[in-house]
């Protein structure tokens, strides 16, 4: 009988302290995501989002569903630095490659199961699409209607995205003020294969 309670201490004392650990654990993680976003908002290529966690496996991090917001935090400083990013020494080339990379992974993220997070992608898609369709050079810019649909779509993903709100409202004016008239059903093909990076960017990215 003494025995037996020993154990179910001892067994009781370990849960405890795994217990202790994984609230240390979870602590850690929302002030990385914190610091992480504090940093982003300053300069967004200087920011981290990692905790030094303690328990092995690092089951905080999937406690806390954060694979799928650090995901979508990553492809925000992706697109940042493609906003920031000039024409280099290799004509463009090596931006058009990472523009590529973060378009795709923005197209990824806009099909996830996160209505926001889908509505925020489908927002920084729409600003690209804005900067195909502003570009100047010898090629010809993409057509404005794949911006507006991507716009289109974060608002019925996420009704309360104020940032998509803001950029469609901005580039509807824009197309007005080009004499450009746009029906009620005229919202664009919706397709992906968005060219090249640019400036004008309608409203705020993130």
């Amino acid at each position: 009988m003494k025995a037996s309670r020993i154990a179910a201490g001892l067994v009781l004392l370990a849960a405890a302290a795994i217990l202790a650990l994984l609230a240390a654990d979870v602590l850690g993680w929302r002030g990385a995501v914190r610091g992480g976003d504090r940093t982003f908002a300053r300069t967004p290529a200087d920011a981290t989002w990692q905790a030094g966690t303690l328990l092995p496996g690092d089951p905080a991090r999937a406690l806390l569903g954060l694979d799928l917001p650090l995901r979508f935090r990553a492809a925000q400083q992706g697109f940042a630095a493609v906003q920031a990013a000039g024409q280099g020494y290799d004509n463009g080339l090596s931006e058009a490659r990472t523009r590529g990379e973060v378009e795709a992974e923005l197209a990824q993220l806009a099909r996830s199961h996160d209505r926001r997070i889908a509505s925020a992608a489908e927002n920084l898609l729409g600003i690209l699409a804005f900067a195909d369709a502003s570009r100047t050079g010898p090629n010809e810019p993409a057509p404005v209607d794949q911006s507006v649909a991507d716009f289109q779509a974060a608002i019925r993903l996420d009704p309360e995205n104020a940032d998509a709100k803001l950029n469609l409202e901005e580039l509807l004016r824009v197309l007005v003020a080009r004499g450009v008239r746009r029906g009620p059903g005229d919202n664009g093909s919706h397709t992906r294969g968005h060219r090249g990076a640019g400036g004008g960017i309608p409203g705020r990215g993130y």
